[in-house]
């Protein structure tokens, strides 16, 4: 089984600014993005293959998720 990287725009000041995590599965991976996501997107990748991107959307304490 493959490690799934997860990669988060826009966490820090620097809009352009990426920073990757590794999750074991995809639950990990939502529960990282979800933690570490304020505001901006992320993408789920596993190897060269992009499983998902997400959107952190809602007010501060009814977020849901937009998956594309």
């Amino acid at each position: 089984m493959s490690r799934l990287r997860i990669a988060i725009h826009g966490s820090t000041s620097r809009e352009e600014e990426i920073v990757a995590l590794e999750a074991l599965d995809i639950a990990t991976a939502l529960t990282i993005a979800d933690i570490n996501l304020g505001s901006g997107g992320a993408e789920i990748w596993e190897g060269d293959h992009r499983l998902a991107r997400l959107a952190k959307l809602g007010g501060e304490h009814a977020t849901f998720w937009r998956v594309g």
